[in-house]
């Protein structure tokens, strides 16, 4: 009887791995959108590092920040661009403009 048990658990591990893989793949295929849509305007720079973390890459543009994240299993890019008080004022997927720090 136990190997009978055995053989039905095997079986059921088989048909729900690749489920599993499948719902795994399709998730971090979403989170960059989430990620992307917790960044609004008026949010401090900290608040930014606290949703995303550190940035990969942080940008002079006029005189002002724009970080550089790459999002992802497939690098999705956001640049998050600042004001001179540190606030958000825009967002777009796209690299940063501006010289590298």
């Amino acid at each position: 009887m136990a190997g009978a048990e055995l053989s039905k658990l095997f079986r059921f591990a088989a048909a729900v791995a690749p489920l599993l893989v499948l719902a795994a793949c399709a998730s971090s295929d979403k989170e960059p959108e989430k990620l992307i849509a917790s960044v609004s305007p008026g949010l401090t720079q900290t608040e930014v590092m606290r949703h995303l973390g550190p940035p990969d890459h942080v940008y002079d543009y006029a005189g002002r920040d724009c970080f550089q994240y790459a999002l992802g299993d497939k690098n999705v890019p956001l640049a998050v661009y600042f004001d001179d008080q540190g606030r958000v004022v825009s967002s777009t997927r796209e690299a940063c403009k501006g010289r590298m720090r």
